[in-house]
Parts: C-alpha cells; structure tokens; sequence
C-alpha cells in the first residue's frame, strides 16, 4: 500500500480526510428512488472500494454518494471528492466527469495541479467505479441540460461577508475567485465551459466573461447567470449582482 505524506494534499483534500461525509452504507432505498452500486480492487491488493448512488427515478439526478473503502488515504480522497462533486447533477453530467475537472476541484492554486502522477491513477480508479455503477440505470427521461448552475437555490451560508462594503478591492476579488473556483467554475467545466471575474463595481456588480461552450450558450444570460449569482448571494453577500459581458458572448439568432 502506498503511503502519501500530509504535505501532499492540497487544503480540501485534508479537509476532506479530516471530514469525510460520505463513507458508509444506505440502509431502506427511499420511494422513487433507485441505487446503483458498484465494486473494485481487492482488499489483499491494498486497494479497495464499494461505493453506492442513489439516484431520483423522475429525473435521473444524483440524491447522495456512500462508499466504503481499504486502501491509502489518496483513494479516500478520490472518492470523497467524487462523492461531493456528482451530487445534484444527472447521470448524463455525472458521466462526463475527468480527472482534469476534479483535479480543479481540488486545487488550492489555479495555476498547480492538485494531484501529481503517483495519486492520479487513484482517481481514474475511482472513476471507473463511479462509471460502472451509472452504466447499470435504467431508461430516465433525463430533459436537455445547460449546466448544473441552472436554477441554483442551494441553502443559505452562515458566514456571508457582512463587512463587504468596508473591504478593499484586494480582498473582495479573493473571497470572489475561492467561490468561483470552488462553488461556480467545476460546474461549468462538466460542459466545457469557463468564467473569469473581470472586476467590481460600486462594489456591488461582478462582471465576468465567459469561455469555452458558455459563450454561444443562451442559458449564460439566464439560468447559469442566475445561478451564478444566487451562489454569490448565498455564500458572500445578498446584494451582489453579475454582469456578463456581451461582447464576448456568440448567441446568433
């Protein structure tokens, strides 16, 4: 069994060794609701998991991940991120899941990997075993998707910047850029597409542009930018407000 040193880990991967939800096992499958399971490795291996989803039969959205596991504290990373990363998106999402957008996932900085060539075959192990469990739904009418932003309510954070108005500039884009990378830009990435935050305004307005399949999707002026702006308010401050820019976006008509 490989053994990886703490210094390794980015900041939510310790986080997520030092508190991971999702281990252990669903007891009675809810009403309208189906469970995929999966198994892989083997425990004399060193390298082991078992891991279930339960997933809503109306519309093929992922309820909640548990796994159990026997191996080195990396594949309890990979799967604990995969766990948190699939929930709330659909099947067809969940598929399209890489180790390149869940190693964004993961980042501490942008511009360095999470994950260095000795951890990532955990993590494509890890995948696997989340694909083989997703193979095995059955037929969901599943409605044509944008991204996962679309309509994102989500519940309300308990530490909102109060102190927006009296923050420097500095500080505003840095608490902006940690919720983008961690709460916006992972969702966006599962259809290729990206967001950068190009600035404040009065304080208030965020502006942003978008890249990748974004700018020729119709839902980045409505349902992503909503959603976008929903997670800013939930999880910064309620008066936020986003503006893209139209320039860079390729619509038609």
């Amino acid at each position: 069994m490989e053994i990886f040193s703490w210094n390794r880990y980015t900041k939510k991967m310790q986080d997520f060794l030092k508190r991971p939800l999702s281990v252990g096992t669903f007891g009675q499958q809810p009403d309208g609701m189906i469970c995929l399971k999966a198994e892989a490795g083997a425990k004399e291996e060193g390298n082991w998991f078992h891991i279930q989803i339960v997933v809503d039969t109306a519309d093929g959205v992922i309820a909640d991940v548990k796994y159990l596991f026997f191996g080195p504290t990396i594949l309890l990373v990979s799967l604990e991120s995969l766990s948190r990363f699939i929930v709330r998106k659909n099947i067809k999402q969940a598929k399209k899941i890489t180790p390149e957008i869940l190693d964004r996932f993961l980042r501490q900085e942008e511009s360095k990997p999470a994950l260095d060539e000795k951890q990532i075959p955990y993590l494509l192990f890890v995948i696997e075993g989340f694909l083989e469990a997703l193979s095995q739904a059955p037929e969901i009418d599943i409605q044509e998707y944008t991204t996962p932003l679309d309509g994102m309510k989500g519940d309300r954070c308990e530490t909102l910047a109060q102190d927006w108005d009296e923050l420097s500039d500095p500080k505003r884009m840095e608490i902006l850029e940690n919720v983008f990378e961690e709460h916006i830009r992972p969702f966006l990435a599962i259809d290729e597409g990206g967001v950068q935050i190009l600035g404040i305004e009065n304080q208030t307005q965020v502006k942003i542009a978008y890249s990748g399949n974004c700018t020729s999707c119709f839902s980045s002026i409505g349902g992503t930018l909503q959603g976008i702006q929903n997670v800013l308010n939930q999880r910064i401050h309620p008066k936020l407000t986003v503006v893209p820019d139209l320039e860079n976006l390729h619509l038609g008509h």
